[in-house]
């Protein structure tokens, strides 16, 4: 089945409106449709918002239902191998998927890789893999209870992730927007309800890491990589000008979530205890929230930021990079004084007192996320221009000033990487801002 074309801006335009159906659909559903959730009236971006509300409730609860069963102690392995997985899904996966939605984009739905990007891409699956078994084998002791079992377990769930990046990757490329949010969602529909019963019949770390294998398999649902052609809009790029852009992207992406997703492994690494890993990781994955949601929504962004920049339209990006770069700076100071009054308290419902952060603790976490979260979605300009060097430079210099002011300026363990986390956030959104308003008024 083919999908009718219209000018992207306009397109981008009506398809952020909730309520209304993007001009990109048909107005009556297409019966030739890969899947039956193809042809469900309703908007497309309605339908990714109520999918990243569902998989954010799951991993919530999934969170919840595990740590009350096992308590701060014993969770120390599912915090640990949640990290490491998210980790290893965000660093080399997503920057995958977008490479996969990029590439159908800009090809009119054709899957037609070079022999080089698909070498790049099974690279990054095999890294992806064996780095989080890698990475399982290695702190065996500190984090896994000297189990070798959370070796396979780990190996599993990065495999089974790649899985789900790669089908996300065809469906947001393809546009079929309704499916992505449908497979989205039905991964944080099986977390828990699978919590509930192993929590009841079987609550061990182990199990409620293999539940962790089985969620994004859920994708299989809605036929992912079914075919669905349209409008080529660009040329896509050679083979030396691939390489550049998804390692650059890798770069960049592994920069950032050294920053953002890196602390649990940090406050063990400058002398916290199993609690305090278990403290941060709870807290900081619950303020987290926001932006790992939005991972899924950027895949509603990105194909339509793809064909503005392939059309030359720089002006809508322009505009685009300076808004999120000035709301940047007031959901830095929004979000941390949320934290400060409110986050102690709403982690301590949610998990029990013994998870509960210190209120300054709180603060800096939710200000890094509130910066981190206009980050993520400037980036998706350096991605729709093919500009990942730069984004990568950015997040390079973000990571070396943390790194700095983390092995720098002393303090308790969570206070210590909290701090840093905060700069590193701060100083990535300002650079991207910036960077991306100077080439974009200097391409016009």
């Amino acid at each position: 089945p083919r999908l009718p074309s219209e000018p992207a801006a306009s397109r981008f335009a009506l398809g952020i409106r909730l309520g209304l159906r993007p001009a990109m659909q048909s107005p009556r559903p297409d019966t030739s449709a890969p899947h039956v959730v193809d042809r469900l009236r309703i908007s497309p971006t309605l339908a990714m918002l109520l999918g990243t509300a569902t998989i954010a409730a799951g991993a919530l609860g999934f969170q919840v239902i595990s740590g009350r069963a096992l308590g701060s102690e014993e969770f120390t392995p599912v915090g640990a191998a949640w990290t490491v997985v998210f980790f290893a899904f965000t660093v080399l996966m997503i920057p995958s998927e977008q490479f996969i939605t990029r590439h159908l984009a800009l090809n009119g739905g054709r899957w037609q890789p070079s022999r080089h990007g698909l070498v790049q891409l099974a690279g990054a699956v095999a890294v992806s893999t064996l780095g989080s078994a890698a990475f399982a084998a290695a702190t065996l002791d500190r984090f896994f209870a000297g189990d070798s079992r959370f070796v396979i377990a780990l190996a599993a769930a990065g495999a089974s992730r790649a899985v789900l990046a790669f089908g996300r990757g065809f469906l947001a490329g393809r546009r079929r927007f309704v499916a992505y949010g449908v497979a989205t969602g039905a991964e944080g529909a099986v977390l828990v309800p699978g919590a509930i019963v192993v929590a009841l019949v079987s609550p061990s770390a182990l199990t409620f890491v293999w539940l962790l294998v089985i969620a994004p398999l859920a994708i299989f649902f809605v036929k992912p990589f079914a075919r669905v052609d349209f409008e080529q809009v660009g040329v896509d790029r050679t083979e030396a000008e691939r390489a550049t852009f998804l390692g650059s992207l890798v770069l960049a992406t592994g920069a950032s979530q050294v920053v953002i997703a890196g602390g649990p492994i940090f406050v063990g690494l400058v002398g916290g205890t199993p609690s305090e890993v278990s403290i941060y990781f709870v807290t900081f994955t619950l303020f987290r929230g926001p932006v790992t949601s939005s991972y899924n929504l950027i895949a509603r962004f990105l194909p339509d930021f793809t064909e503005l920049a392939a059309r030359g339209e720089q002006r809508q990006l322009s505009i685009w990079a300076a808004r999120l770069g000035a709301i940047g700076l007031g959901t830095t100071a929004l979000f941390g004084i949320l934290g400060y009054l409110a986050g102690p308290t709403v982690v301590e419902l949610l998990y029990g007192a013994e998870f509960a952060p210190p209120a300054g603790v709180a603060a800096l976490g939710a200000a890094a996320v509130g910066a981190a979260l206009v980050g993520l979605f400037i980036s998706q300009v350096y991605v729709a221009r093919g500009r990942t060097e730069q984004m990568a430079a950015i997040w390079l210099v973000a990571m070396t000033v943390a790194g700095i002011v983390l092995v720098a300026v002393s303090g308790e363990p969570l206070v210590q990487v909290a701090r840093a986390f905060l700069v590193g956030e701060l100083v990535a959104t300002i650079l991207l801002a910036a960077v991306a308003m100077r080439g974009l008024l200097r391409s016009q």
